[in-house]
Parts: structure tokens; sequence; C-alpha cells
């Protein structure tokens, strides 16, 4: 390679740094502002402003309000995805351990500033007609996705019941969602565990019961 062209590759990957640096300082802020202001009073200003970005600078990487906003969804929902990727899990005892912890991992997720901000996103369709047109469709996208890792994980345990498990994440999501948003108004933490911990009860119970199904199935084939 030449000199020209390793300076040249250096020059476009130090852009690519320093966009990928300013849309994710872009997105803090965002999401900083939305939990401190919600979303009425978040504005464009106010989000460079947190930034410290021009509003120039910030128009570049994100034209619309609603364009910020769909990052932070992008954002927060990839943030109970990092550790999707099982590790290597050889034992049956620990891939059912692995798949009875996502509930534990995605609750924690859903207490965070990011997934706190999209809850206000989310709230927030119903009143802003643009982000309304544009938000279901990657919900939609994200939530498929979830699904479909959720059931792939369940087959590994051994359950042969896709629709139940589909079912069950779609219950898990919406319920955890809900109660995410009771901690945000009420701040008792004691009361929403407890109903937490009744929620995982129910899945151990479900679980347990998918999978003498699936095992009664397999004695009588």
């Amino acid at each position: 390679m030449t000199d020209k062209a390793v300076i040249a590759t250096e020059v476009r990957r130090s852009q690519a740094e320093r966009t990928a640096s300013m849309r994710a300082r872009l997105i803090d802020a965002a999401v900083d502002c939305l939990n401190r202001l919600g979303y009425s009073a978040t504005t464009l200003s106010t989000i460079a402003e947190a930034a410290g970005v021009s509003r120039g600078g910030m128009l570049h990487q994100f034209p619309s309000k609603v364009d910020l906003m769909l990052a932070v969804v992008a954002y927060a929902s990839g943030a109970d995805e990092r550790s999707s990727q099982p590790p290597a899990l050889n034992d049956d005892d620990d891939k059912l351990a692995y798949f009875m912890s996502r509930t534990d991992l995605t609750w924690r997720m859903l207490t965070q500033a990011p997934a706190m901000a999209k809850l206000e996103i989310m709230m927030a369709a119903r009143s802003d007609q643009v982000l309304a047109a544009k938000l279901p469709d990657m919900f939609n996208s994200i939530e498929q996705n979830r699904r479909e890792r959720m059931w792939a994980l369940a087959q590994e345990i051994g359950v042969q019941d896709r629709e139940a498990i589909e079912a069950m994440v779609g219950l898990h999501m919406a319920a955890m969602r809900g109660l995410a948003m009771e901690l945000l108004v009420t701040g008792d933490r004691a009361e929403v565990e407890r109903s937490f911990a009744l929620l995982k009860r129910y899945k151990e119970t479900l679980i347990g019961d998918l999978l003498a199904k699936a095992a009664a199935g397999r004695a009588s084939a």
C-alpha cells in the first residue's frame, strides 16, 4: 500500500471514529434529557447543548428529533442483546440455567437509563404522529428478533412448543415494562421486585410444564 493510500485510509478511519463518537455523545445526551425532562421538553437544542455538539453538527448526524429518538430506541434495545450470544454450554442443566437467567438480565436492563428513555419514546408515539408512523416497524422487528432468540434457546433445553414460548416472551416484556414504569412513578422497588419474583415463578412453572410435555411426547413416539 502506498503512503497516500495509507494516509487516506487513516483519514477515513479517523472520520468514522469521530462520527461514531459524536453519535454516541448525542444518543447519551438524548437518554439523559428524556429521563430528566420528558419527551416534550427534550428538544434538539437541549440535546445538542447537553452533548457539547453544535446544532449543525447534530443535524448532520440526525436531521430530525424523530431520527435521533429512533437511534435511542435502537441503542436501548441493543443493551439487553449485547450478551445475547450464550457461552459454550454443553450441560443440560447449564443450558436451562442460562435460559432462565435471561429474565433477570432483561429486567436489569429495563430499569437502566436507556431503557427508561425508550419507554418515554414509546409513550410519546401516542401524540407525535411522525414518531407513530416510524416506530412500530422498528419496535416489531426488535421484538420479533427477541422472540426468535428465545425460541432458539428454548429448543436447546428441549422445549417444543413455539407458540407458548412466544406468548411467554410477549407477556414478560409487557409485564416488565409495566413494572419499570411503576418503579419510575412510585419508587417502591421492594413492591416491584415482589411482583417481578411472581413473574419469574410463572416462567419456572411454565417451562417445567413444557419440558414435561416434550418428554412425554418423546416417550410415546
